[in-house]
């Protein structure tokens, strides 16, 4: 009776000992996520902040609530030699307006101005405008290295193209659109608008109203502009000026596709003759020299290389990018090889009997059984070469050329490029692969498992 007490007591301690112990497990492993999360949720709050608040010292973790701004300019007693003078002059003070309040209130998080025109009760002028696209016509587009004075704004044909670059409704029997009557925080920023207006950009019209409201979507809109950017800073490519930032995606999925593609292949016909068409000495050879390749620093090579694509025309085009990954990584070769080794032999020889040629066996027998080494060397590929930078970057002059790291590298060293766009974009870059890494880490913990070679 003593002995079963002494044996409940035990089991009781360890129990409780164990219990401890996981909950200490799962503790560290929480703050160790946590620390390992935090740049990369810093990197998605930043990219929704606005362009002031981004170098705010000391950062805030969250961006600040995204403010929609609504003027309603009104025309009524003005008089209009015809219909297009009215809609010029509705242009000119759109211009003003959204330029003038982007520029001088920066500071209040105002990421969307909406510009109504009124005349006798109707709506005949609508435009609006997000900060980031404002943003955009100032760095880079229609007033790059400009000042942003009312001079400056609606100098010769500048603010037609604007205008006609965020997109404007005008009808003169009125359009479908109701004015705002003002909101929320109006009060305040018809203060400040009106103020800002008044003394640096007057307008033709009459300034009625200041509506205001929070709309957080804004701040997710920001990835839309920040996808375009590229082909403001590149405006004379035109695959990067008609396609923007797709234009380095399509690249990099061309290049990892065929990495992928090629690897797969390429690694699984050199394992299948190491394991089944050579004497195990010379295989065994043979794959020292795949693995010793992978010994060989980059650096070494990196030059020679160089030198030789050069002279074989493979420098500036798709073929210095591509070519590389025509040569099987050696550890690819091993894995494959240790799963063909490890496949019966009776099959093989039951199919040479029948007359099955090398190839019959390699694409009938072999690749069928080696899905779970496919998929891992396909994840693999995919998540070692989406992040590739120097290659890329060292054979490519061509703007249009460029894969996903290496444009981000360049977009960074342009002077006009603000932290929130480099932050969106390197979020963009890096999406693909936590997606992928989380849709399909069952199946790459299945491959790892199923790729175990015997000792």
């Amino acid at each position: 009776m003593k002995k079963n007490t002494t044996t409940k007591k035990t089991k009781i301690k360890y129990g409780a000992a164990e219990r401890r112990l996981k909950i200490c497990a799962v503790a560290v492993s929480l703050l160790f996520a946590a620390l390992m999360l935090y740049p990369l949720i810093f990197a998605v709050s930043s990219a929704m902040k606005d362009n002031a608040k981004i170098y705010e010292v000391p950062p805030k973790l969250l961006p600040e609530k995204a403010n929609s701004l609504a003027l309603v300019i009104d025309y009524s007693g003005m008089e209009f030699a015809d219909e297009e003078q009215m809609k010029d002059t509705m242009m000119q003070d759109n211009v003003l307006a959204m330029f003038g309040i982007n520029y001088k209130l920066s500071d209040d998080s105002i990421m969307e101005i909406s510009v109504y025109g009124v005349r006798d009760g109707k709506t005949l002028f609508y435009s609006r405008a997000h900060q980031m696209k404002l943003q955009l016509e100032k760095d880079y587009g229609i007033y790059a290295h400009s000042a942003v004075k009312k001079e400056v704004l609606i100098h010769g044909d500048r603010y037609t193209r604007a205008c006609d670059s965020f997109g404007y409704e005008f009808d003169v029997n009125g359009l479908s659109r109701t004015a705002p009557a003002g909101s929320g925080m109006a009060h305040t920023f018809q203060t400040k608008v009106t103020e800002v207006l008044a003394e640096k950009y007057p307008l033709s019209g009459s300034l009625t109203t200041v509506g205001n409201k929070t709309k957080h979507l804004l701040n997710l809109e920001s990835f839309k502009y920040y996808l375009q950017m590229p082909a403001y800073i590149y405006p004379k490519n035109e695959v990067i000026a008609r396609f923007g930032f797709l234009t380095f995606v399509m690249n990099s999925i061309l290049v990892i596709g065929f990495a992928m593609v090629s690897q797969v292949i390429l690694c699984s016909v050199s394992a299948f003759v190491i394991s089944r068409m050579l004497s195990r000495k010379a295989g065994n050879l043979v794959l020292l020299f795949f693995m010793g390749g992978m010994m060989i620093p980059f650096a070494s090579i990196m030059l020679p290389q160089l030198i030789m694509y050069q002279k074989m025309g493979a420098y500036n085009n798709y073929a210095a990018l591509l070519l590389p990954f025509l040569y099987p990584f050696g550890f690819y070769v091993y894995l494959y090889k240790g799963f063909f080794d490890q496949i019966p032999g009776s099959y093989f020889e039951a199919a040479s009997l029948d007359g099955a040629s090398p190839f019959y066996l390699y694409k009938a027998i072999c690749m069928p059984l080696s899905k779970p080494i496919i998929s891992l060397i396909a994840l693999q590929t995919f998540i070692g070469n989406w992040n590739d930078f120097f290659w890329a970057w060292l054979v490519t002059e061509d703007q249009k050329l460029w894969t996903l790291n290496v444009a981000l590298y360049n977009i960074s060293n342009n002077s006009g490029t603000k932290q929130n766009a480099l932050m969106g974009l390197a979020v963009v870059t890096i999406t693909p692969v936590i997606l992928l890494s989380i849709l399909f880490s069952k199946q790459l913990k299945q491959s790892i498992m199923a790729s175990g070679v015997k000792g």
